[in-house]
């Protein structure tokens, strides 16, 4: 199983979350440039993966509703690829 970890404090702003998403799924750059070019990469996935979020309530603290589309988007990846399975730390859903 693959493991990834999402540092939530690396991602202050639109620009840094796009960034610092493409430097941990090794990407090439500008590669992801909204939320449907996330997810058409996570729905790509093939191998077993774990994707673990530290401090995710920064994430919505530093970037607010799109914040929240960032982890809209993974929570849908993950319920249409069964091989990624996310891990929350932190995270202060309400």
């Amino acid at each position: 199983m693959d493991e990834i970890v999402i540092d939530c404090g690396e991602m202050a702003t639109k620009a840094m979350a796009h960034s610092y998403l493409e430097g941990v799924f090794n990407l090439e750059e500008d590669s992801i440039t909204d939320m449907d070019t996330l997810l058409e990469y996570l729905l790509s996935i093939e191998d077993s993966t774990e994707i673990t979020f530290e401090d995710v309530d920064l994430l919505e603290i530093n970037l607010g509703e799109y914040g929240q589309e960032i982890l809209d988007t993974f929570e849908q990846a993950e319920q249409s690829n069964e091989n990624i399975k996310l891990v929350w730390w932190n995270y202060l859903k309400g």
